[in-house]
């Protein structure tokens, strides 16, 4: 299922070379790197993560957010670190036993501030870059949500819910607290708030700025340090995501003034004295549409539209009066872009400021962006922090976050393209080749599907995505696919859009044109043949075994299969407003056509069903349906396995080493692999 993404940039607590043409496939982007042994399950799970990198004001220092999964405690912990610009090695800044993320520079530079966990509730805290004790920031009784510094220093603001009136406590001893069906207690709104920071830099007598009735999602600070400008829903409820507006106030619970009112939601990403408000927003309730960066004045007046040149959607990085820096996926890339600006609109079509020799993402600039910050990763390289000046891309890694990599044996990632069985449309999909794959082999092939429908999968480090440990299986001998079928992001609003009113058909003969390119290549095997994929990868995965008995072992995560019960159990019914197009009741049989529920009893395949026993997203009765039938039916083994306590994603070190476990060995199992690496 596609994501409902937050457009603010506040700072969030508890994201080859050539293309080949059509028929054949590209040159590796990278040669295989074989020595040493192939990762493990283990390997995947020892890797930490590196992200939110925040480069200082005046440039000398990147902070960012390292992540280790801790299976012993069964906790995600996250530290922040410092890298010096200048070269020198990196440091540990943090050490909480918990989670400690999305850090903010003060604008002056002299401290960080960031989210932690460390004590009963998310809080802000600081610290001073070179180190020594952290400091509580807020003291918020139900912890803090999202935060911004004031430009000069002296408040902060922040986003919280409110704490639970005496009036309430009574009321809920009388009736308790039952659930009421698209509503909400007060205290699940958030709300905006602000607080002076005293001397000791600590916030205090926190006031609230924006009413009770609406659902803060994003804010951003005037110039001026005094007016603000917030996004806000009617409820917390996500299926009024669209009706997410802007508002702003010149000061602390000021009158409102509303500054959007378009179709779809907005969100305020950047206030300057010489732009103004910037807000990104698609301008529509079609999830396809490209989400576009708009400038519009606060006091009123028509937003104009800043990215109207650039076919992707547009990630906000920095602004000055005279450009506009935006990051965007291209293909199976991603790429920085400056859009010149002249009085206050676009003078000129986007440049391209980065090369495509890595996957560059996470950007952040110093003031008047002369200076970047970054992730840059590779298909033999994990990310890792960088840094390059605005005048000239050449960037300079900071960090060297997971050494041990250089000692595994990694397949080669490829990018190949086909021509769908549909239509002829271009396809393009990363291919990762069995570790030792010899040229003329046919080996076991894999599909690992992206979900969204519009998400992507790119030529980026690719240990494992998600539940599917993608090098672990490279280096047992399989070949995996992932598919960047129609709908995918990276390829413009048009193949965004093509799988409108086409889910469980066109989308699918795109994949499985990619198996057939494959096997006629010479490379798979095309009696040993898997698929696999989590949220709409595991939709297509349920469709693709209804629809062929091609595959001889298949894996569906947290999936829909029976698209008229999906509607009114998914938390965005909406979502089949776009890409069905009727509801259920105006047209049950077009509902029932592309339900893999439908054909269930074709299936001959071993299938393995995971999901999250408190998935809003595609809740557990989707996955139970189909296990419940195919268990029924007897023509084929099904196992179903369900995580405790988790929602769309599964987040518990503990539980994601199942998933990934049960996967390979449940492959391992229904297509086995004859290889000195699968043995190992």
């Amino acid at each position: 299922m596609i994501p409902i993404t937050s457009w603010s940039s506040i700072r969030a607590g508890p994201a080859v070379l050539a293309i080949a043409l059509a028929g054949a496939i590209a040159v590796p982007s990278v040669a295989a790197q074989e020595a040493g042994p192939p990762m493990t399950v283990e390997d995947v799970l020892e890797l930490r993560s590196v992200g939110d990198p925040e480069i200082s004001p005046d440039g000398r220092w990147v902070v960012h957010v390292v992540t280790v999964r801790d299976t012993e405690e069964d906790v995600n912990d996250s530290d922040l670190w410092i890298a010096p610009t200048s070269g020198a090695a990196p440091y540990r800044l943090t050490r909480g036993p918990k989670r400690d993320a999305s850090p903010e520079w003060a604008p002056d530079g002299s401290w960080v501030a960031f989210i932690s966990s460390r004590g009963d509730e998310s809080q802000v805290w600081g610290i001073a870059p070179d180190g020594g004790e952290a400091w509580q920031v807020t003291d918020w009784p139900t912890g803090v949500n999202a935060f911004r510094i004031a430009p000069d220093g002296r408040s902060i603001a922040f986003v919280a819910n409110p704490e639970t009136t005496e009036e309430a406590k009574e009321l809920e001893k009388l009736r308790g607290r039952p659930i009421v069906w698209d509503s909400a207690y007060a205290t699940g709104y958030s709300r905006l708030w602000v607080a002076p920071l005293d001397e000791a830099r600590q916030a205090v007598t926190p006031e609230a700025t924006s009413p009770d009735t609406l659902h803060v999602t994003g804010f951003v600070w005037g110039p001026d340090s005094r007016a603000l400008a917030w996004s806000a829903r009617p409820s917390p409820s996500i299926r009024d995501w669209p009706d997410t507006d802007i508002y702003a106030q010149d000061e602390v619970g000021g009158p409102l003034r509303r500054v959007t009112s378009m179709p779809g939601a907005e969100g305020p990403v950047d206030w300057s004295r010489e732009l103004g408000l910037v807000f990104s927003g698609n301008g529509s309730e079609d999830f396809t549409d490209n989400d576009r960066l708009w400038r519009a004045d606060p006091a009123g007046g028509d937003p104009i539209a800043l990215t109207d040149e650039l076919d992707e959607n547009a990630g906000f990085v920095a602004a000055t009066g005279t450009a506009l820096w935006v990051e965007a996926a291209y293909r199976t890339g991603r790429r920085l872009y400056r859009i010149p600006l002249e009085n206050g609109q676009a003078a000129g079509a986007p440049r391209v400021v980065t090369d495509d020799e890595r996957y560059y993402h996470s950007f952040s600039a110093t003031r008047e962006a002369a200076r970047f910050a970054l992730i840059a990763e590779g298909p033999a390289t994990p990310p890792d922090v960088h840094v390059t000046d605005a005048g000239t891309f050449r960037p300079r890694r900071l960090t060297e976050t997971n050494p041990q990599v250089d000692g595994f044996a990694l397949g080669a990632h490829r990018i190949v393209s086909w021509s769908s069985a549909a239509d002829g449309e271009e396809i393009e999909g990363v291919l990762t080749l069995p570790v030792g794959y010899r040229p003329g082999d046919r080996v076991p092939l894999l599909l690992v599907i992206h979900g969204g429908p519009a998400g992507v999968s790119v030529n980026r480090f690719t240990a494992s995505r998600g539940a599917y440990p993608v090098q672990v299986f490279a280096g047992r001998g399989y070949a995996v696919l992932q598919p960047n079928y129609r709908g995918s992001t990276g390829y413009g609003e048009r193949f965004r859009g093509l799988n409108k009113g086409h889910i469980s058909g066109t989308d699918w003969i795109d994949i499985n044109s990619g198996v057939d390119h494959l096997i006629d290549q010479g490379i798979a095997d095309p009696d040993r043949l898997g698929i696999m994929g989590w949220s709409f990868g595991g939709h297509h995965t349920y469709w693709g075994i209804t629809q062929t008995r091609r595959f001889a072992a298949a894996s569906a995560g947290a999936g829909a299969n029976d698209l008229i019960s999906m509607y009114s159990q998914t938390d965005i019914p909406e979502f089949y407003h776009t890409y069905l197009g009727p509801r259920p009741w105006e047209d049950f049989e077009l509902y029932e056509e592309r339900s893999a529920y439908r054909y269930v009893d074709r299936v001959t395949t071993p299938t393995l069903i995971q999901v999250g026993e408190r998935d809003e997203r595609v809740p557990a009765e989707q996955s139970i349906q189909f296990y419940t039938a195919m268990k029924a039916i007897g023509k084929a083994p099904v196992k179903l396995v369900v995580y405790p306590g988790e929602p769309h994603g599964i987040r518990s070190p503990r539980h994601r080493r199942d998933l990934m476990d049960r996967n390979v060995e449940w492959f391992r199992r229904w297509i086995p692999v004859e290889s000195a690496a699968a043995s190992r």
